[in-house]
């Protein structure tokens, strides 16, 4: 092979920085698993794992486009290479590495095989069911994946309509026999949410309170106002439980004595 140009050796640098790039992501990822007491956040791992694939992706393009320059390129070191030096002769190998690591071939292998064809002839019905796949591709055509769209939200739907969701016991517990369950539950469970809504209710019904009198305070200068709860309830029961210090006083004198400071008559 000739010498590079300028543009094949551009192409082999943005491999090259690509790579970096996913290494360093792999690398801060494995780092915070393992120093990390806790282990961090849900978000913390998503987003590290969104910043991984998206490299992934990145780099399977660049090889895709460039994959005819990638294919064809040898390496082979050049005469003023030292090779001799322990440090350099262990890149030396990598580089001119012909075959991939074990792990990495296991992983390629079953790439390859979850990126098969899903159908055993290009005209059979495979396993995504009536779906049948282009003459000799092997793939659905466009207007199969529509409709496979189209069809997959409805037949979801339907699906989870069959389900029982709120159940107190899983399917396998019904089908062994209710009376067999020892984890599930023996009862049905009240509604948490009518248990808040009567405690929020009673505690506003204590919670209200009303100024019934006020006087002169015998410490000095200012008002003293007799509060007392609020008479909710009717008949005669509401007449004897309620114990009135004094009249209630208007709500128009209270506003004029906090806006003017003009004392309200003992009323």
């Amino acid at each position: 092979m000739t010498s590079l140009n300028p543009d094949q050796i551009k192409t082999l640098e943005q491999s090259r920085q690509r790579l970096i790039q996913l290494t360093h992501s792999l690398a801060s990822l494995i780092t915070s698993l393992n120093q990390s007491d806790p282990l961090p956040s849900w978000t913390s791992l998503q987003s590290q794992a969104t910043i991984i694939s998206n490299n992934l992706l990145t780099i399977s393009d660049h090889l895709s486009d460039n994959r005819d320059l990638l294919s064809n390129i040898v390496a082979y070191p050049d005469a003023s290479y030292p090779s001799r030096v322990p440090a350099n002769n262990v890149a030396l190998e990598q580089v001119l590495r012909t075959k991939l690591d074990p792990r990495v071939e296991d992983w390629v292998a079953r790439g390859r095989r979850a990126g098969a064809p899903t159908t055993s002839s290009d005209t059979g019905v495979g396993a995504l069911g009536q779906y049948q796949t282009n003459s000799g591709q092997g793939l659905l055509s466009d207007d199969a994946i529509a409709e496979l769209w189209d069809w997959a939200p409805v037949a979801a739907n339907e699906e989870a309509r069959k389900r029982n969701w709120g159940g107190n016991y899983t399917l396998e517990e019904r089908e062994m026999g209710l009376e067999k369950v020892v984890t599930g539950l023996s009862r049905v469970l009240e509604d948490d949410d009518e248990d808040e809504s009567d405690s929020e209710e009673g505690e506003g019904e204590a919670d209200e309170m009303e100024v019934v009198g006020v006087r002169r305070s015998g410490a000095g200068t200012g008002l003293e106002f007799d509060i007392a709860a609020a008479n909710t309830g009717s008949g005669a029961n509401a007449g004897a439980g309620a114990k009135m210090v004094a009249p209630v006083v208007p709500l128009d004198e209270i506003l004029r004595f906090m806006t003017t400071g003009a004392v309200p008559g003992q009323r």
